[in-house]
């Protein structure tokens, strides 16, 4: 058996491995080599023979791999200057561990070398934008110092420039795209980067794994930083769409113009790069190491996302857009179907009279669950989504035509509540109609979730569409209703404060699907300017009498909280205020109910007026409901 070392091995190596020798007497004895002094040349061994250790530094055992191309078994020991190697053959950071890995593997495992342009790599070859590609480990862990981090990384990886690759595999195929930056290992374990993308398979196997980072806007370059210094010990098993995967055996890449390429710790500038596994002759006696071995590696590509076409020379002759634009042909599924949506069809009136008078129906009947049936019906969504499509890519086409479809759905509704509201004898405010006459702004914010929801739908083909249509029609089929009850009713009251929320919906959807369609990368910023300013500007006139509302809402509240507080003290007994309505007038008419242990008298009902007078800082009309509790 022979020792291999050099003169960084440590001095306390022959002692522990004399100890090992002593406890394990049918181990041969040792013969000691200084790296130095080793010839390969006129060194032989045959398969079979003595086994050989190695205590060596990266690059002596880089030397000894690339000249030692016979059958021979060796064994690795840990090394103060072997960090790549240690993870490269999976070496047991104890000595004695390490011997114990070696001498109990029954089975040694035939090794592969990784080679970047003729030369042996344990590590990993990173193109590129290094920085990006650093361990998470790196990251300090107190707050301040990730968030100086992230904003580092976000500023340097937004200044520096995308490049032009071309990627040919080990069996001719071939992908043209545009990256900031790759990292290319053998082991998807021997990079922090690529160790969270790519899982480690349970047998060896004659491939390497190339992780490309190839972001099309600076929103990705944003989700990527966060992902960063949030590291998650999780496989990412989808990759995000600035990532990509390709595993081959050999793979060559090349650039218009030289990149920065670093080799382990040498860094170099090269403008084609030849990165390739071979096997060799070489057995690894190490329990450590995966067992088995693949035959007939296999490539595979998870490419989908990265940039292709037109898109790559947008990316590498211009700075990165705010927000990606996906290609047309990406798209042109989504855009095929929102057409469709948009027109005017026999099922979409049919559909629309039925949900709008199941809706009255409901309404009069003060019944929720029948409302609710009249929301899943409703066809609203399709033209209201398409429309918010036409209106951020300025498609006249599109938007004439969605808007059409969704005049002749309200007219239709409208038309069909008030004729049931004037066949129906009933003309009475109930809780159903009357929770629809005073929209606030917090109604526009559940139109805001909802034309997210919907445009995110229609945008994912595996989210189910019609969860996405009940959220829109649950804040449109109703108050479309009670508008027409309005009408039927001749009440202006009923009509515009229904026809309100209606609206305040309605262009809250379009805006939110919108701006989705736009974060979603359907649109190009500059495209998609002219069609929010409008939207956004009409939301901002409805927002106006929904803030006053909501501004009066609130007030009433503390009105209410002000009288419910505490009870009211009067001379001969105490009272207690509660069902407290605040109903607007001048003065302002409060109607509440007064529970006492007796009945009151007209004194001391003007008491109780004077001290809710006080309370409130204002002259109010009180209508008040006495309520004896014995």
């Amino acid at each position: 058996m022979i020792l291999l070392t050099d003169h960084h091995s440590p001095e306390k190596l022959d002692a522990t491995l004399q100890a090992f020798l002593e406890a394990n007497q049918n181990i041969a004895s040792i013969q000691t080599i200084h790296f130095d002094e080793f010839e390969f040349e006129t060194f032989a061994v045959q398969q079979g023979d003595s086994l050989i250790l190695l205590s060596l530094s990266d690059q002596n055992l880089k030397n000894f791999l690339n000249q030692f191309d016979r059958p021979v078994k060796i064994g690795l020991l840990p090394h103060p200057d072997a960090p790549l190697s240690a993870k490269r053959f999976h070496i047991p950071a104890k000595l004695s561990n390490a011997l114990e890995a070696i001498f109990s593997d029954e089975s040694p495992k035939i090794i592969d070398n990784f080679f970047c342009n003729q030369q042996l790599v344990l590590g990993s070859v990173l193109i590129g934008d290094r920085q990006s590609m650093e361990p998470a480990a790196k990251v300090q862990q107190g707050f301040w110092a990730r968030i100086v981090y992230l904003w580092g990384m976000i500023v340097h990886m937004v200044r520096s420039q995308p490049f032009l690759l071309t990627l040919t595999t080990d069996k001719n195929s071939q992908i043209q795209t545009a990256a900031k930056s790759l990292s290319m290992v053998y082991q998807p374990e021997q990079n922090a980067f690529t160790h969270r993308v790519v899982a480690n398979g349970e047998q060896s196997e004659p491939n390497l794994h190339t992780v490309i980072f190839a972001p099309r806007s600076i929103s990705e370059i944003w989700n990527f930083a966060l992902t960063r210094i949030l590291p998650s010990k999780t496989k990412v098993l989808n990759l995000p769409s600035y990532l990509g995967h390709v595993k081959t055996q050999s793979l060559q890449l090349e650039f218009p113009k030289p990149v920065e390429i670093r080799i382990d710790y040498e860094n170099y500038e090269q403008a084609q790069v030849e990165c390739e596994v071979k096997p060799t002759q070489i057995q690894i006696c190490n329990t450590e190491l995966p067992a088995g071995r693949v035959s007939d590696p296999k490539e595979s590509f998870r490419v989908s996302h990265l940039p292709k076409g037109k898109l790559i020379t947008s990316l590498v002759s211009r700075e990165l857009p705010w927000i990606y634009h996906s290609d047309p042909e990406e798209v042109k599924e989504t855009f095929i179907s929102l057409k469709e949506s948009a027109k005017l069809s026999p099922p979409y009136l049919v559909l629309m009279a039925l949900s709008v008078l199941l809706a009255t129906v409901g309404l009069f009947a003060n019944s929720a669950p029948v409302i609710i049936g009249a929301m899943i019906l409703a066809p609203l969504m399709a033209p209201i989504i398409s429309l918010s499509m036409g209106v951020l890519r300025q498609e006249t086409e599109l938007t004439i035509t969605s808007s059409r479809t969704l005049l002749f759905g309200i007219l239709l509704a409208l038309f069909g509540a008030t004729l049931f509201s004037w066949l129906m004898p009933l003309q009475a405010l109930n809780s159903e109609i009357s929770a629809r006459l005073s929209p606030t702004i917090l109604d526009l914010a559940v139109a805001i979730i909802a034309g997210i929801a919907g445009a995110y739908a229609n945008a994912k083909s595996e989210v189910a569409k019609s969860l996405a249509g009940v959220a829109i029609a649950v804040a449109l089929v109703p108050p479309l209703a009670v508008s027409g009850i309005g009408i039927g009713w001749w009440d202006w009251h009923v009509f515009s404060g229904a026809f309100l929320l209606f609206l305040t919906n309605l262009v809250g959807i379009v805006l939110a699907a919108a701006a989705t369609f736009l974060v979603l990368g359907f649109s190009p910023l500059h495209l998609a300017k002219k069609g929010l300013m409008m939207t956004t500007f009409v939301v901002i006139l409805v927002s106006i009498p929904l803030s006053i509302a909501f501004y009066s809402m609130v007030q009433e509240q503390r009105m209410v909280t002000a009288l419910e507080s505490q009870p009211i003290s009067l001379l001969s007994t105490d009272a207690t205020i509660r069902e407290v309505r605040i109903l607007r007038g001048k003065p302002l008419r409060v109607s509440l109910t007064l529970l006492s242990e007796q009945t009151l008298t007209a004194y001391e009902i003007d008491q109780i007026q004077q001290q809710i007078e006080k309370r409130l800082g204002q002259s109010v009309e009180l209508e008040a409901h006495l309520a004896i509790v014995r």
